[in-house]
């Protein structure tokens, strides 16, 4: 069964000028990569065409990590989205939610951004 990542960066606020919150399906995770010392991106495929204008080429989520602890996170990421499921549990996944200071992993401190292309 598929399974659905979580992101809040902040308290949605019901502008379209940023992206607080989002809720991914696992299977569109493209891949994760090292930013800075302190901070990972995670991205995701889209159907939506890139939008130039402001610079997104791909939708994704900015978490700031412990430092150096790339590697870490990644793991507690992917064990969480691997996590069996039972009779339809843990089928929503919190990957990191700021707003209520919750994380899959003990290495992951905030999501410092999230990042899509707007589908209108």
């Amino acid at each position: 069964m598929e399974k659905y990542l979580y992101f809040a960066s902040a308290a949605a606020d019901a502008t379209t000028a940023t992206e607080e919150v989002v809720c991914f399906p696992s299977s569109q995770m493209s891949h994760m990569e090292m930013a800075t010392a302190t901070s990972m991106r995670i991205y995701f495929e889209s159907s939506q065409e890139n939008d130039a204008d402001s610079g997104i080429d791909a939708a994704h989520v900015v978490l700031t990590i412990a430092t150096g602890k790339h590697k870490e996170a990644m793991t507690d990421i992917v064990n969480h989205i691997a996590e069996p499921s039972i009779a339809g549990s843990n089928i929503f996944v919190n990957i990191a939610d700021s707003e209520n200071s919750a994380f899959c992993s003990t290495h992951i401190t905030a999501c410092a951004s999230i990042a899509v292309v707007d589908a209108s």
